[in-house]
Order: C-alpha cells, then structure tokens, then sequence
C-alpha cells in the first residue's frame, strides 16, 4: 500500500499540479532516483556501486577508440559472465513513477522527458518524446554518424569485430549506446535536450542528483529565464535552494498524485468550458 504523503507533501502536489495545468511545454529530467525505484542500483551516494566497489576508470572511452575490437571482444566475454548490476537492470520493471509521467504525456502535460539513466524504463512505459543522453544499455551506436539500433535488430558477427554501421554511405565503427567516461554526449542528444530546455515553460527534476553535468545545466538554464521549477526527491540537491516547488518524496509515490490533482483541474475545466 502506497504511503500516504503528509501535508506539507500534498500542498507542494497541489501547487506542481497547478503549474503543470497551464504549462504548454514542461520539461523533465529524471535521473537514477527513478531507476532505484525499480530496484536498479545507483551509482553513487549510500550503498551506490561506485561507493561501494569504486568508479571506473576515467579513460573508458579512450581505451575503445584505442582497441574497439579488444572492447567488443571484453564487452561479448563480459555478457556471458554476468553481474549483478546487469541482472538487476534485466529484471526491472517501469515503476508508478515511470508510468506516472507517460500519463501526464498523453494528457498533453509533458513535452519532452530527458533522463540520465540507461535501463530503458522510459521508453517500455510509454514515454514517446525522450531523449536518453547517456544512451540506453538494450541499443547500439555508431560512433561516426549516430545512427542508433535496438540491440536486437543489430546482431553482432563476433568474427568480424568491430561492428560497422548499417546506414548508408557510413562504416563507421558500432559500439553499445550507453556513453562512456570520457566519451562526449552525442551532438543529436545534447541539441535535442538543449531546443527542448529553450521551449520550457515549465521544468520538472525527478529523482536526479544534479550533480552531472551537462545534463544538470539544464533546470539552471531554464530558472534563469523564469522558468517554474518544480524538483521531486526525497533528499535534498543542488538544485534545491532554486526550486520553486519542491516535493519531497519519491517519484512513484508523488507523481501519480500529481496526475490525479492535473486530471482534477483538467475535468474541472472542461466542465467549466460546457456551462
């Protein structure tokens, strides 16, 4: 049974629910808080695999561009071994959270969904207008002209690594999505996320640190023009002190609320609109 949020929680739900009504192009980063919920580890902060087991090196993406055959050949004996992390991800299901914002798109609520994390929760609960800027774990990428594949329709010949790119008049070579320590964001995510942040009238921060960037830039940028900033997260961030609404709780139990309070206002108004 869902916790049933306190006053101060549900008076912060009324007035983020009241923003959204009448926002026209809302904004959302969602970062690994979300994932968590899924029961995915993060990586950072208490009991985060980073924390716990240490970063990775620094260098990943240089080591690929070094040796991307040596990669492939780590990456293909990695996936038969296993790891708990991977395991983890396999097994996760889209929370309320994830459904919740999915809803709040269909009902014309929520323009754009950018999100920090690569376990492609997003996209299996409906959320269509995404950009996944750290890539997504289940996808392929080429490195030279972008074009990105499920995994399942690029099968990997491991006589023939590193894989080339299917798209026309390109063989760059092809790696997983999820981008590495050291790899620069690729110039189609990054544009995408920064023409949606310059269209926001309202932007909305769940479950995300903001303590990487780029993408942590964005809610500043978006504060900075007046934009209404509503943070969901149980703990307190960064971007805390700028907020101009904060729900303190996390996503799966605060954003179907949410849904619940814009629904309300939505039938409120539309029977208005019948008088």
């Amino acid at each position: 049974m869902a916790r049933v949020l306190d006053e101060t929680v549900q008076a912060a739900v009324r007035r983020a629910a009241a923003v959204l009504f009448v926002s026209r192009h809302t904004v959302v980063l969602a970062g690994a808080g979300m994932s968590k919920e899924s029961g995915i580890p993060t990586f950072r902060g208490e009991g985060g695999l980073w924390t716990t087991q240490g970063e990775p090196p620094l260098n990943q993406y240089d080591t690929f561009t070094a040796d991307p055959r040596r990669w492939w050949q780590r990456r293909i004996e990695d996936a038969r071994a296993g790891s708990a992390f991977g395991d983890s991800i396999e097994a996760a299901q889209p929370n309320a959270g994830h459904r919740a914002l999915a809803e709040l798109e269909d009902m014309g609520c929520l323009a754009h969904v950018i999100t920090q994390n690569i376990d492609d929760l997003h996209r299996r609960a409906g959320q269509r207008s995404l950009t996944e800027i750290h890539g997504n774990r289940l996808w392929m990428r080429c490195v030279r002209c972008g074009t990105r594949w499920p995994r399942e329709e690029f099968p990997v010949d491991e006589a023939a690594l590193p894989p080339r790119c299917a798209a026309p008049g390109c063989t760059g070579i092809v790696k997983g999505d999820t981008v590495m320590f050291g790899e620069p964001i690729p110039p189609l995510a990054l544009a995408r996320c920064e023409a949606e942040t310059a269209q926001a009238d309202c932007f909305m921060t769940v479950g995300t640190s903001a303590v990487v960037y780029p993408a942590a830039a964005f809610p500043i940028e978006a504060a900075r023009r007046g934009v209404p900033l509503i943070e969901v997260n149980p703990e307190e961030t960064p971007l805390t002190p700028i907020a101009d609404i904060v729900v303190r709780a996390p996503s799966g139990e605060a954003l179907p609320v949410i849904v619940a309070a814009v629904r309300t206002l939505q039938a409120a108004s539309h029977g208005e609109g019948s008088r």
